[in-house]
């Protein structure tokens, strides 16, 4: 039987897909179009139908049917073969069929309890008046679902058991909860509803604001983890923001569901929260999927000034571009956003680095200059020695040594230090030793040499493919290794000076050296390994060879750069192209090489 894989790429072809979101014109065997990524007005985006693939020249990203839904959609590869699997009318039957009737069966109580949420909040003056007094419009708290969970202990749960559902149902979606066995009773009681979704708009989830006055009762509640709701997952309004962070090419990440509400209504479709937990790494990857630069927005106050520290972290060690956008006067986005909207574009406009951005503040804060330089080390130097770029961390070191009068040659030595302790506290004990990544299967030494890296690469994956192409077994594992290197080559080709490409005499002959050694691997690894621990290997092959060409990448323009500061020219735009493709950060996974 064919794979999902292949039943959607009879059934769509790369056109289909793509022009739902690009309009597309011929130009030769190919297609062109401007990219849905950036907001170009040459067109730099170009489709091959023969080849099944996508290349944009204006962010250097290609890729298939699969990749490029997940650029769009945000969504991991697993998600992209949902959407299109619906799309091509293909049945994933992989699945367990209890597990995913179970899963549909939660979603639909989910639904149904927002469709009840919402009606009780259009039926209440009260939340219709706070609403109004918050800034919210009718269409904006229409959009969002905004709700009412009414004040009593089984409203929801009486609703949902006319519908037909059972207590077990209503407590594994986290609606109901349960003490000491007795009857369910509603999570949320005498609360606005915000429903929350995932990146397909399927509501997982909800939080919910309090409409007391009793200190006692916290602000806001979030429902409980659930085999569909995890915090550290999902983001509040990504589902909406999606296409607004890709139009506007970066996210707007702000502290609570009023604030992205509001940021929506003032113009900031990109605004995004996280809910009920600190920023974690998947987050992240929903944000980076999408745009690699992001303005946090948070509250002026001690709290929000160290969740914005918090939050930068983790995105810059991920190469992100992380801006803050400063709010004076202890108001936050949402007030800002209710009362001059155009106040709330200002402040996002003027956004600065993370490092100027706490320049600031700490210069404003410290007693003495002493103070203000002993505070720059403690706070701004570990967050500059988490980026992996070299360039950044000269860029910003300077930035701190202008600030402070003291050198770049001690701010760097300080930073220095800084990253050996974070690798050496990173490296595996002996206790440990079983944790760390697997080696790519045979993948080519490092070299010094981008030229003879790039040549050992490509023999190796001739060779690979030639592996696997006779074995039956391996034919969707060949078929998505082929899309991927042909993705790779296609950007190699894209640039202007090539390396040394290996001849057929080269392919030929490494091909009858090396065979029968990966052939030998390959089987040693089938033997001993389960054969996802086989593509894992494979994956981070494919991931080096891409950050080699990366790297070959980013060698050619510093060479650029060098020969323009030489005659005196202005090196900014070759800087921050530079700084821009070392931030790509190539990732292939093992799923993606089996589904």
């Amino acid at each position: 039987m064919k794979s999902a894989v292949e039943q959607i790429k009879e059934k769509l072809s790369i056109l289909d897909v793509v022009g739902g979101y690009v309009e597309l014109h011929r130009a030769g065997k190919s297609w062109k179009g401007k990219s849905p990524f950036t907001n170009e007005k040459t067109p730099s985006f170009h489709v091959s139908p023969d080849r099944g693939m996508y290349y944009c020249f204006s962010t250097s990203q290609g890729g298939d049917m699969f990749s490029f839904i997940q650029t769009m959609e945000g969504v991991d590869f697993k998600g992209a073969l949902k959407i299109l699997a619906d799309k091509a009318g293909v049945e994933l039957v992989a699945e367990n069929p209890e597990k995913r009737s179970a899963r549909d069966r939660a979603f639909a109580i989910l639904e149904d309890a927002t469709i009840y949420y919402f009606a009780e909040g259009q039926k209440s003056a009260q939340v219709q008046e706070y609403l109004k007094n918050r800034g919210v419009t009718t269409e904006t708290s229409h959009g969002w679902r905004i709700g009412l969970a009414p004040d009593g202990w089984r409203n929801l749960r009486d609703y949902l058991k006319s519908k037909g559902y059972k207590d077990a149902e209503m407590l594994a979606a986290g609606l109901v909860k349960s003490a000491d066995g007795k009857d369910p009773y509603d999570v949320f009681r005498n609360r606005v509803m915000f429903p929350i979704s995932d990146p397909s708009g399927h509501v997982i989830g909800f939080s919910g604001r309090t409409l007391s006055d009793d200190p006692k009762n916290p602000k806001y509640v979030n429902s409980p983890e659930t085999e569909l709701f995890k915090k550290g997952e999902m983001m509040y309004g990504y589902h909406l923001a999606k296409t607004g962070i890709r139009h506007y090419d970066f996210s707007l990440v702000v502290e609570g569901q009023f604030d992205v509400v509001m940021s929506h209504q003032a113009g900031y479709q990109n605004a995004v929260a996280v809910s009920g937990t600190g920023f974690t790494m998947q987050h992240i990857d929903l944000l980076s999927r999408l745009s690699g630069r992001s303005v946090l927005c948070f509250d002026s106050d001690k709290a929000g000034i160290a969740a914005t520290k918090r939050a930068a972290e983790p995105m810059l060690s991920r190469g992100m571009d992380v801006k803050v956008a400063r709010i004076i006067g202890g108001k936050d986005p949402a007030d800002i956003a209710k009362d001059h909207p155009e106040e709330l574009k200002k402040i996002i406009g003027a956004a600065s680095t993370i490092v100027d951005w706490l320049l600031t503040i700490l210069k404003e804060d410290a007693k003495d200059d002493r103070a203000f330089i002993r505070a720059a080390e403690e706070e701004i130097l570990p967050l500059i020695a988490v980026m992996p770029s070299r360039i950044e961390v000269e860029f910003f070191a300077n930035e701190v040594a202008r600030a402070t009068g003291i050198s770049k040659e001690a701010i760097l030595g300080k930073i220095d230090s800084l990253i050996a302790a974070r690798k050496k506290s990173d490296e595996p004990t002996k206790a440990d030793a079983v944790k760390r990544p697997l080696a790519p299967l045979e993948a080519p030494k490092a070299e010094p040499h981008h030229d003879v890296r790039i040549h050992e690469h490509l023999l190796f994956f001739h060779t690979l493919l030639s592996i696997l192409a006779t074995e039956p077994k391996k034919k969707v594992m060949y078929e998505r290794v082929k899309d991927f290197f042909d993705n790779i080559l296609q950007e190699l080709v894209a640039f202007s000076t090539m390396p040394q490409t290996p001849t057929e005499h080269d392919v030929n002959d490494y091909i009858a050296r090396r065979t029968k050694e990966i052939k030998r691997d390959f089987e040693e690894t089938e033997r001993n390994e389960h054969i996802k621990t086989q593509s894992f290997r494979i994956a981070q092959s494919l991931t080096q060879f891409h950050k080699t060409i990366i790297a070959y990448h980013a060698s050619l323009i510093r060479a650029q750069v060098r020969a323009a500061e030489k005659n005196a020219e202005d090196v900014e735009e070759l800087q921050h192209k530079l700084l821009t493709i070392e931030r790509v950060r190539p990732e292939y996974t093992p799923e993606s090489l089996l589904v």
